[in-house]
Order: structure tokens, then sequence, then C-alpha cells
């Protein structure tokens, strides 16, 4: 049981010395928190909380006002007591903060004290410059997010790096200045300039986050957005896609180059397995250098990519052909005591470069002709196409499905409802013949059968 002290605890708080004395009450054998009102009224009263720590000390006092606003009992909160220093509150201070609450309270349309306060923080915090507002977006940005109700991971650091790169620009031209204070025609310059450069693509970067910065620092919704309103008046960047072959020739000259494994590579040619895992398995070429051993399952032949991962924030099921199990158990061998799948000198994931220095090294431009992520415009295109007596093989929704994409309606209904195994036999059928269809093209002496009927994977029921 804790043990009273013979202090008692002033009535009401006269004096700075009060404050000092007040303690918490001790009542039924255990130490509580207590209200000792000031004598001046109006609501004003000292909470005094207890230490768990320090039986019969006070943890924190805090200065309270009691006061009703359109007949309800409100608290409203002034500030911890102290001397005045460090966020602290004196007694004369609070009496004044209590009078200026009253004051508020009288008017001939009453405001509510509580609500002020915040209004003001939100004020003061509209007053900061506008690096500050940088750091404090670029600082979210590093953290974890939850999207659609799961957790999305933090961006990787090479991608951190780029966008502080980004953010520097900003910070170098605007960072001194308010939000209000940067105005329409330094903001057109400044874009201007680089635009004179050639630097389109890094101007766009820079222009979103000075967007997305103004918008995250409008706390008062007012709308002002120097960087939005410039936007017409710059020229536009066209973007050129990421090159993928389509033509049936070219898929199959790429094809015969990728599949055969070096003789004299590295590491059993893990690389050049990643490469040929991410020509069958089409992702992202990002979840295949950040594969994971924990996310493939033999028994089921899947591998799941958690939503941490995933662009779209939802986890992605890629059923594992053949082709694809052979390539991991092979691998297995080399890596399956580490974390990462395509681990090579170090258990770290494999550079975002890594799969486009290969294709490099095997006489492909990636520039112009193929990169890694070229094997998904090459799967799409390929698939969507294919036909049996000008029938089309594949219902488009599957191999969007596959893809991940869910751009359209129909596609983002499909998953919302079942998942992320919608679909996923029809899927399973379309990845082995994708798998098998790899095969033809590296080897022509190879046929590839057709699993199902156009009719069966056109009305694939859910």
């Amino acid at each position: 049981m804790a043990r009273k002290t013979g202090v008692a605890n002033p009535e009401q708080i006269r004096t700075d010395v009060d404050c000092r004395a007040a303690r918490p009450k001790f009542e039924s054998g255990e130490w509580s928190a207590t209200k000792i009102s000031d004598v001046t009224g109006g609501g004003l009263y000292l909470l005094i909380t207890p230490d768990p720590s320090r039986p019969g000390k006070a943890g924190s006092k805090l200065w309270r006002m009691a006061y009703r606003f359109h007949g309800r009992q409100k608290t409203y909160s002034i500030g911890p007591y102290g001397n005045g220093n460090d966020g602290t509150v004196s007694l004369s201070t609070a009496r004044q903060k209590r009078d200026a609450a009253k004051a508020l309270l009288a008017q001939d349309r009453p405001v509510d004290p509580s609500i002020e306060k915040q209004f003001e923080r939100h004020r003061q915090a509209a007053e900061r410059p506008f690096g500050v507002w940088i750091d404090e977006r670029l600082a979210e940005k590093k953290t974890e997010k939850i999207k659609r109700g799961r957790l999305i991971t933090v961006r990787s650091p090479e991608t951190l790096a780029l966008l502080e790169r980004w953010a520097g620009y900003l910070k170098d031209r605007f960072g001194a200045l308010h939000r209000q204070d940067i105005k329409r025609p330094d903001t057109l310059a400044f874009f201007r300039r680089m635009q004179a450069e050639g630097r389109l693509e890094t101007r766009d970067r820079v222009h979103s986050i000075g967007e997305q910065v103004c918008d995250y620092a409008d706390l008062e919704g007012d709308g002002y957005n120097p960087f939005r309103a410039c936007k017409k008046q710059l020229t536009v960047n066209v973007s050129t896609p990421r090159p993928g072959v389509t033509e049936l020739q070219d898929v199959a000259r790429l094809f015969r180059l990728i599949m055969p494994s070096w003789e004299n590579a590295r590491f059993g040619d893990v690389v050049g397995d990643a490469l040929r895992l991410d020509a069958l398995t089409i992702p992202r070429p990002g979840m295949i250098n950040e594969m994971e051993w924990t996310e493939v399952d033999w028994d089921g032949k899947r591998w799941t990519i958690p939503a941490a991962k995933m662009k779209n924030g939802w986890d992605h099921v890629v059923p594992l052909s053949r082709q694809s199990l052979a390539i991991l158990r092979r691998v297995q061998q080399i890596t399956g005591n580490r974390r990462y799948v395509f681990a090579c000198a170090k258990d770290v994931p494999l550079s975002s470069r890594t799969l486009c220095h290969r294709l490099r090294a095997l006489g492909i431009d990636t520039k112009t002709e193929h990169c890694a992520h070229g094997f998904r415009t090459t799967f799409s295109t390929l698939c969507h196409h294919e036909e049996i007596n000008e029938a089309k093989v594949w219902d488009g929704d599957i191999i969007e499905l596959q893809l991940a994409h869910l751009d359209s309606d129909s596609v983002r209904a499909i998953y919302k409802r079942h998942g992320p195994l919608a679909l996923i036999g029809s899927r399973t059928k379309l990845m082995q013949h994708w798998a098998d269809r790899i095969d033809s093209f590296a080897d022509p002496r190879k046929i590839v059968p057709i699993i199902a009927s156009p009719e069966g994977f056109a009305n694939q029921s859910i």
C-alpha cells in the first residue's frame, strides 16, 4: 500500500506557492488525480496527476478551464504549469489565457476557445518557411503508409535519393520563403530555366513535388498554389514509353538470346536466371530484384508479392509455370539459405540496373529496343492479340489481372470482389501457356499446346 505523507493540499490556488505545493490526493489506499480550483474563479483549475514511480509526487500539473458552449460542458486545455519557460504556463499567464477565453465566449457570436486554439496552431504552422514543409513532406514519404487497409512499404533508397535531389532544387530557390510569398512569375522563370537547359524530366519531377508540397502546406484551404498555376505555360514533355519488342521475329531473337545460361557467369548465372524469371512471370522488374524465398509457395506453385511491395497496394499472386519452378529450384541451390532469391555476393536485392545491364551484354539496346520492363509490353501485346480461328484466346481481364493493372473498372471490380486469387485458374493456364510459348520462341522445334478453347477463356467463371 502507498504511504500517505502528512502534507495537505491547498484548498484553492492563490499564489505560485500553492501551485508548487499541489500534489495528487490519497484516497482508498492509493494516489489519484485531483483538481484544485483557482481562487479567482472563471472555471480555471490545476489538474494534478500522480507519478507512479514516486508515491505522493505529481507526475504532471496542467492548467484547465471548465466552460459551457451551446449548453455543452467542455474543457479548455491551457498548458502545463511552470515558470513560463520551455512551453510551460505560469499562474499569471494561465489567468490571462482564462480571461481571453472568457472574452471569446462573451462575444455576440460566441467562439469556442478550444476550436480557436486549434485554428491558432494551424495559423502558426502555416507561417513556416517552404523549406520546412518540404522536409516534412519528404519525411512522410520515408515512412510506411496504410493504403486500402494495407501497409505500404517505404520507398527504396534509390527512390528516396532522387526525391531528395529533386526537392533540393526547390529548397535552394524557394526554401526560405513562405508559401504565400512564392509568386507565379518566379516559379515560371525557375522552370523555364530548367526547360532551356533541356532538363524536361527533372523539371516535371521538381514541378510535381512543388505542387504536392504547396497543397500539403495549405492548412487554411485557400487553394493558393503557384506551382499549379504555371503548368500551362511550360513546354509539354512527351515521354517515350519504355521499349519492348512485339514483332514475332524480334521476340524470337530476344528469347533465343536470354534463355541459354552463360557458362562463365558468376554465382551460377543468378543474374541470368533473374532475367529469365522476369520474362516468364512478367512482374515489374523491381519485384524480381527484391524477390524473397518466403514469398514462394512451392506446394501451391505460386509466388505472392506482398502488398507492401506493390504499386497498387494489393497482394499480387503470380502462378509459377514448370519452367519458372525449374529456375527457382536451380537458384535455390545457390541462394536458398539467404533472404533474397537473386542475391549475389551479399544477401541484398539486385540493383535496379542489373537486368538491363545483362540485356546490353547480350547485344540488346535497352533504350531503343527492349528493356527489362519491356517483357510486360511483349506479354501484353502477344497475349491480347493471340487468336484461334479469328477468336481471342485470352480474355482481356485475365491478362490485365496478371499484369496487376487495376485501371479499368471491370478488372478493379473483379479484384476487389475476389482478392489476389481472382481468376487464378485461368491465370495459371495463361502463365503456363506463356512459358511454353517462350520455349517455342527459343527453340522453334517445340510446339505450344493450346490449353483450352477460345470460348473457355473468354467466358471463364470467377
